[in-house]
């Protein structure tokens, strides 16, 4: 039954409406069949492999700083007229909300066409698992796109051999397992994207088999269910934005269906380091220097979220990453409530400390 389904007649149009679906956006192009389930075992697919209509014969390889290797892991370009095309770039910018999304522009889409045959048992293999995750879950196997950053290399690796080993996530652990960012969340891993020589980044748009969930808290040492009744993690059961999918299913539990490539002329890495500080730039909140505020959170702070806020900070000094994602990453880790706080606290010291020195 299920070789069936792989080679009969698909709905061509069942990834596109799956995507609009989990962003809520009106169809674009209706499904085929009004009367489909679109995360059904049968009829949630990604794409039909013998269908080429979303193809551009015509379609440049070498768009996007030499993405030709992605043609050669068996991806296709999609021209930028088709349905495929204009939903996941509109997904993708969407994500990144407006005034991100005006410094970046994608280059090109590439579709996994299932054209070489790892790419086939791949995926014949994911559609093994999700029938067997949605048998154990009460018919719903719970799939979902899902960005992951890499380089064009990492990618290149992933699509040809699979993942090999759990990273990703921008910094922010929840677990020790493979981490991927909602739909609606690509600028969750945009840090991740390490860019070509020519500036073009990319991401993976995968389809993910979570199954039954469970919460897993930042800087847990978890590495696998908690129990056989649960298959994957999230960062927040009402409104999950990172799925965290555990080493022993990251290659099973996830396919990779597209390539988007972009260019982000918005966060250039270093482009305002060692620029002198105008006066109109200097806070004019309470504040306090990052030195000061790890001395203080050192005594406050689980050691393992501690550390991961040290190692933010050593990325910056590095130049890995920028003072905002190493902000944002703080953030993430302590929680607004706790940073303002400490702050202000800070903040108050400092005025009396002045106060009685005049």
């Amino acid at each position: 039954m299920l070789g069936d389904a792989y080679y009969g007649n698909w709905n061509t149009n069942a990834a596109a409406a799956a995507l609009l679906q989990e962003q809520r956006i009106p169809p674009i192009v209706p499904p085929l069949d009004q009367q489909q389930d679109t995360i059904s075992i049968d009829d949630d697919e990604i794409l039909r492999p013998e269908s080429d209509s979303d193809e551009s014969p015509g379609a440049p390889l070498h768009c996007g700083g030499r993405i030709e290797a992605f043609a050669r892991s068996g991806f296709s370009p999609l021209a930028e007229d088709t349905v495929h095309h204009s939903t996941i770039k509109k997904c993708f910018l969407d994500g990144l909300g407006q005034a991100r999304a005006a410094g970046v522009r994608v280059t090109a889409v590439h579709r996994n066409s299932l054209s070489v045959p790892n790419a086939k048992a791949r995926f014949f293999s994911f559609r093994v698992h999700e029938k067997a995750v949605a048998e154990r879950r009460g018919g719903h196997s719970n799939a979902r796109y899902a960005w992951y950053g890499g380089s064009r290399d990492e990618i290149r690796q992933i699509l040809n051999f699979g993942f090999s080993r759990c990273s990703g996530g921008g910094g922010l652990t929840h677990g020790v397992g493979l981490h991927l960012s909602a739909i609606s969340f690509p600028t969750d891993c945009l840090e991740s994207a390490t860019a070509d020589q020519d500036g073009t980044k990319h991401l993976l748009l995968c389809r993910v088999l979570l199954g039954k969930v469970e919460a897993v808290p930042a800087g847990s040492s978890q590495s696998a269910p908690s129990s056989v009744e649960y298959d994957a993690g999230v960062d927040d059961l009402t409104k999950p934005r990172r799925y965290v999918v555990w080493s022993s299913f990251m290659n099973s539990h996830i396919f990779p269906a597209f390539v988007v490539s972009f260019k982000d002329t918005a966060n250039v890495h270093g482009s305002n380091r060692g620029a002198p500080v105008s006066s109109s730039m200097r806070p004019r909140s309470p504040w306090m220097s990052f030195p000061s505020l790890m001395s203080v959170l050192s005594g406050m702070l689980d050691p393992r979220i501690m550390s991961m806020v040290s190692k933010s900070f050593a990325d910056f000094q590095r130049h890995r990453i920028t003072r905002e994602q190493m902000i944002r990453r703080t953030r993430q880790l302590v929680g607004d409530d706790l940073l303002s706080s400490v702050i202000k606290t800070h903040q108050k010291e400092l005025t009396r400390g002045l106060a009685r020195r005049a």
